[in-house]
C-alpha cells in the first residue's frame, strides 16, 4: 500500500502525503514504527557520545565538539527531510502519537545541540595551535596568554566548571609536552652556566606566566561558580584539587637550576681558593709576565694537587651530564636521585681536601686579621656541611673577637664627641662641632658595618639566620639608631633659626673691660660674632656631608662669607692698633711723635663706626 502512494504521487507530479498511504494497515505501520525506533537509537548514539577530559589533549577536547556539533547538524537536516517528515506525518494519521513525540524527545537532538552551540563561543577558534608551533620559551609564553584569554569567554557559556577545570589540565599537559621539545634540544647540563641561566629565567617566565593566568582565570570560575549554586559546592571542591601536569617539569627545572648554581659557586670558588698567590703566579718584577699570569685561566695556575682537587669536581659533575634531567617519570626521577648521590659522595672526597687546607691556614694563621682574610676567601663554602663542621672552632673564636670590638665602639660612643680624642682633632683641623659630631658618628657606623661584614665572612651568606648572627644584627640595627645623625642636624637647624644670627648692627662696637688693677677701661671691637664664623663653617661642610640646609640659614651663611674676609682683616688691624697703642703709652718719650698718627687713626674710627654691616655688605656687592 505504501508503494502505491509513492507512485500515486509520482504520477500525479506531486509530493507524497500522509492521505496517500493506507495508514489502517497495521503491519505497513508497524513496519514504519520499527524503522523510527532505528531512527531514535542511531540518534541517541550521537547525542549521548562524550569523552573523559582528563585524558589526551586540550585539542582532542575542542576537536570532540567542534565534530559533535558538524554531526548533529547533519542528523537535523535528515531529521528535516521530506522522506522522515512524510514517515512522521504518517504514524501521526495512523494515531501512533506516542512514537512521534518519543522521536522528538527521546533522541535528545534538540537539547544536544543547543548545549553544543552553546560550547562552541568557547571551542571556536581556541588558540592551541600557537602553544603546539611553539619553537622557543618566549613564543609559549606569549601562546599561553593568549589561550588564558580566549579562556575567559566560558563566562558567556553553560560549558561545566569541572570540565572545565579538566581542560585547563589538559592544556598543562600540552604545555609540558611542548616544553620538553624546547628545551630538550637545549642539553641544558652540557651548555655554559650563563647560558643555562638565560634559559631557566625564560622557563621561570613561562610558570610564572601560567600561575598568574590561572589565578585570574581560577576567581573567574568562582564567580561563575558562585552563580550555579547547584554544583556550588562540587566546583569549589575541584578548583582545590587541580594537579597541573607541568609542575612536575617545574619542580625539577628548580632543582636542577639549585644544583647548578651550588655546583658552580663550588667550582668557582674552589678555583679561586685555591689559586697560588700573585708571586706564585708571576715570577719576577716583570709587569708584562704579571699581566699575563693575571689574565690567564684561573685554572692553569693551580699546582698538581689542586688541578686534581678541580677535576674531581668536573667528574662529579659528569655523572649528572648523562642522564636525561628532563625525565619525570618513576625511573627518570629514580636516575636523577642515584646521579646527586654519586655526585655528593665523590664532593665528599673534595671537602675533605678543602676542610684539611682550611684547618692548616687557620692554624698558621698569625693573628685574628689574617683569619678573618682566609674566612673571606672560603665562606661562600659554608653551605657546605662538612666544611662549616670543621671550622667551628675558629667560627666562636672569631665571633667574640667581632663582639668584642663592637663593645669597644659602644665604650666609644658612650663617652661622646665633645670629650673623646676625636673633637680635639676636629678643632685643629677647623671642623665646627655640629659637622665634626655627625663625621664622628658616620665613622663609628662604617666602623660597625666593617665589623658585620666580618661576621659575614665568618659565618657565610646566611649569618643573619645563625643564631650568633641574630643577635649581633639586632644589637648592630640597635646600635645603627643610635648613630642617626639627622635628628642633630635637624637640632642644629632649630637652634640656629631660634637665635636669629645675622649681620646686623654697626661695624664697631665699645665694651667696658675691668683690668688687673681693677680699672674700668673701653675696648674697641668689630662687631662680627664669631659664632657667624662658625654657622659659615657648619654650612659648608653639612652641604658636603649631604644634608639639605634651609634656604634662611644658606642665606646668613653666604652673607657671613662675604663679610667674612673683611671682618678678620679688621679685627686683626684693631688688634694691631691696640698693641700699637700700648707700646707707646710704654715709652711716653714717642708718644708725641707718632700722636699725629694716632689721631688720624681714630677720626677714622670714629667715621666708620657709625656705618652699618648690611651697608658695607651692599657696597661689597655693588663692587666691580
Amino acid at each position: 500500500m505504501s508503494m502505491q502512494g509513492i507512485k500515486k504521487a509520482e504520477e500525479s507530479k506531486s509530493k507524497a502525503k500522509a492521505q496517500d498511504f493506507e495508514v489502517e494497515d497495521h503491519a505497513f505501520l508497524n513496519q514504519l514504527q520499527a524503522g523510527v525506533n532505528r531512527w531514535i537509537r542511531e540518534v541517541q548514539k550521537v547525542t549521548k557520545l562524550d569523552r573523559d577530559p582528563s585524558s589526551g589533549t586540550a585539542m582532542q577536547e575542542i576537536s570532540f565538539w567542534v565534530n559533535l556539533e558538524r554531526a548533529l547538524r547533519n542528523i537535523q537536516e535528515k531529521c528535516q527531510s521530506p522522506e522522515v517528515m512524510l514517515t512522521l506525518d504518517v504514524l501521526r494519521l495512523g494515531k501512533r502519537f506516542h512514537l512521534t513525540t518519543k522521536f522528538d524527545t527521546d533522541t535528545g537532538l534538540k537539547s544536544t545541540l543547543e548545549t553544543v552551540n552553546d560550547y562552541q563561543l568557547l571551542m571556536k577558534d581556541f588558540p592551541l595551535n600557537d602553544l603546539s608551533s611553539a619553537t622557543d620559551l618566549n613564543a609559549i609564553k606569549i601562546s599561553l596568554n593568549a589561550i588564558f584569554l580566549h579562556f575567559k569567554k566560558i563566562r558567556t557559556t553553560k560549558y561545566p566548571i569541572p570540565r572545565a577545570l579538566k581542560l585547563i589540565e589538559a592544556i598543562s599537559r600540552d604545555l609540558l609536552t611542548q616544553m620538553l621539545k624546547v628545551l630538550g634540544t637545549r642539553r641544558l647540563m652540557h651548555i655554559t652556566f650563563d647560558e643555562f641561566e638565560k634559559t631557566m629565567t625564560l622557563a621561570i617566565n613561562v610558570f610564572q606566566t601560567w600561575d598568574d593566568e590561572y589565578e585570574r582565570l581560577n576567581q573567574l570560575l568562582r564567580e561563575i561558580s558562585r552563580r550555579n549554586m547547584n554544583r556550588r559546592d562540587e566546583s569549589m571542591r575541584m578548583l582545590c584539587r587541580i594537579n597541573p601536569a607541568h609542575k612536575k617539569l617545574q619542580n625539577r627545572l628548580d632543582a636542577m637550576r639549585k644544583f647548578r648554581k651550588q655546583h658552580e659557586q663550588l667550582r668557582t670558588v674552589i678555583v679561586r681558593v685555591l689559586r697560588p698567590t700573585q708571586s706564585k703566579q708571576a715570577s719576577g718584577n716583570d709587569p708584562k709576565e704579571k699581566a699575563e699570569g693575571s689574565s690567564n685561566n684561573d685554572e692553569k695556575n693551580l699546582d698538581f694537587t689542586d688541578t686534581n682537587t678541580v677535576n674531581e669536581v668536573k667528574l662529579a659533575y659528569e655523572y649528572v651530564k648523562e642522564i636525561d634531567c628532563l625525565d619525570t617519570s618513576k625511573d627518570g626521577n629514580e636516575q636523577w636521585e642515584d646521579a646527586m648521590k654519586r655526585y655528593e659522595e665523590r664532593i665528599d672526597q673534595v671537602e675533605t681536601r678543602i676542610t684539611a687546607r682550611l684547618r692548616d691556614q687557620l692554624g698558621t694563621a698569625k693573628n685574628a686579621n689574617e683569619m678573618f682574610r682566609i674566612f673571606s676567601r672560603f665562606n661562600a663554602l659554608f653551605v657546605r656541611q662538612r666544611i662549616r663542621g670543621a671550622i667551628k672552632e675558629y667560627q666562636t673564636q672569631l665571633i667574640q673577637r667581632v663582639k668584642d670590638d663592637i663593645d669597644a665602639l659602644h665604650d666609644k660612643f658612650k663617652v661622646q664627641y665633645p670629650h673623646s680624642n676625636a673633637s680635639k682633632g676636629s678643632r685643629v683641623r677647623d671642623l665646627p662641632p655640629v659637622s665634626g659630631s655627625i663625621i664622628w658618628a658616620r665613622q663609628i657606623d662604617q666602623q660597625l658595618t666593617m665589623y658585620l661584614k666580618r661576621v659575614e665572612d665568618v659565618l657565610g651568606k646566611t649569618w643573619e639566620r645563625h643564631v650568633e648572627g641574630q643577635k649581633l644584627k639586632a644589637d648592630g640595627d640597635s646600635f645603627r639608631q643610635k648613630l642617626n645623625t639627622q635628628q642633630l642636624f635637624e637640632d642644629w637647624q632649630a637652634k640656629v633659626t631660634q637665635r636669629n644670627l645675622g649681620v646686623s648692627g654697626h661695624i664697631f662696637s665699645i665694651q667696658q673691660q675691668r683690668t688687673r688693677s681693677g680699672k674700668n677701661i673701653k675696648k674697641l671691637n668689630v662687631n662680627f660674632h664669631p659664632e657667624i664664623i662658625t654657622l659659615s663653617k657648619e654650612v659648608r661642610n653639612l652641604k658636603w656631608l649631604g644634608f639639605r640646609v634651609q634656604l634662611a640659614i644658606m642665606n646668613k651663611a653666604h652673607q657671613a662669607n662675604q663679610l667674612y674676609p673683611f671682618a678678620i682683616s679688621l679685627i686683626e688691624s684693631v688688634r694691631s692698633y691696640e698693641r700699637v697703642c700700648q707700646k707707646v703709652e710704654e715709652r711716653e718719650s714717642i708718644a708725641p711723635l707718632v700722636a699725629g698718627l694716632k689721631k688720624e687713626v681714630q677720626t677714622i674710627i670714629s667715621d666708620v663706626s657709625f656705618v652699618s654691616q648690611l651697608s658695607t655688605l651692599r657696597y661689597i656687592i655693588s663692587r666691580p
